[in-house]
C-alpha cells in the first residue's frame, strides 16, 4: 500500500482544509508537523519533512500545499537518498519563493529564495496544480516555476490559493492526481467532528 504524506504550508491546514479531509479519508496517511507553523524557516521545515518521510515504511506519495510545496521540493533536492521511496509529489498552489528567505519571510531576511528554487531539479514524478489568481503566486510566476521544474501544470482557473478561504474545503480534483488502490480509502460512519483532536492543524 502506498503511504501519503501531507505537507501543509504556513499556518498549517485547518480541520476544514482539503488536506485535512484527505488525511481523514485515506487509510495510510500522515502529516508533517512543524515546530512553528507561522515561522517558515526552510531548514527547520525540511528537517521535519525528512523525519516524517523516514518514518514511513511503505513507498510514499507527497501531497503538498503552498510553502509545503517549497519544503518538499527543497527536501528532495537536499536529500537525494530519500527519493527512491517517493513515487510521486503533488504540488498544489506553491507559494512564491521570492516571499521567503533564511529568516522565514523575505521581509525579515537578507535575501529571498527565488533564484534558489528556480535552480532546483525535481528527480521524482511530479505534478503541479495552479491558479490564475493565487495571491501567494501570480499566474505568470507559477508558469515560470513550473517551467524551471520541468512540470506541465494543471490550471484550475480563477480559484485563488486553493484553500478554505477560496472555497476549497472539499477538493475532489486531487483524486485525479493521487496514486490510489482499492484499500486506500477509509469509510466510516463515525461523526468525524468528534475526532478533531486526532488531527493537527
Amino acid at each position: 500500500m502506498i503511504h501519503t504524506i501531507i505537507v501543509p504550508g504556513v499556518g498549517g491546514s485547518e480541520y476544514d482544509h482539503w488536506q485535512s479531509k484527505l488525511q481523514r479519508e485515506l487509510v495510510s496517511c500522515s502529516r508533517v508537523q512543524q515546530q512553528d507553523w507561522n515561522l517558515p524557516i526552510l531548514k527547520d521545515w525540511v528537517a521535519q519533512f525528512i523525519e516524517t518521510l523516514n518514518k514511513a515504511q511503505d513507498p510514499v506519495q507527497i501531497v503538498a500545499h503552498s510553502f509545503g510545496c517549497l519544503t518538499a521540493v527543497a527536501a528532495l533536492a537536499q536529500h537525494p537518498e530519500v527519493t527512491a521511496k517517493v513515487r510521486k509529489v503533488i504540488l498544489v498552489a506553491p507559494a512564491n519563493p521570492s516571499r521567503f528567505g533564511e529568516a522565514g519571510f523575505a521581509r525579515n531576511s537578507l535575501g529571498n529564495y527565488e533564484a534558489y528554487f528556480h535552480g532546483l531539479k525535481i528527480n521524482v514524478a511530479a505534478e503541479m496544480i495552479i491558479s490564475e489568481n493565487d495571491p501567494w503566486l501570480d499566474f505568470e510566476n507559477a508558469q515560470k516555476l513550473a517551467k524551471a521544474w520541468k512540470i506541465r501544470p494543471r490550471n484550475l482557473g480563477q480559484v485563488g490559493h486553493i484553500n478554505v478561504a477560496s472555497g476549497f474545503g472539499h477538493f475532489p480534483e486531487i483524486y485525479d492526481h493521487l496514486i490510489l488502490e482499492k484499500q486506500d480509502f477509509f469509510i466510516s460512519n463515525t461523526d468525524e467532528t468528534k475526532l478533531f483532536f486526532k488531527f493537527a492543524i
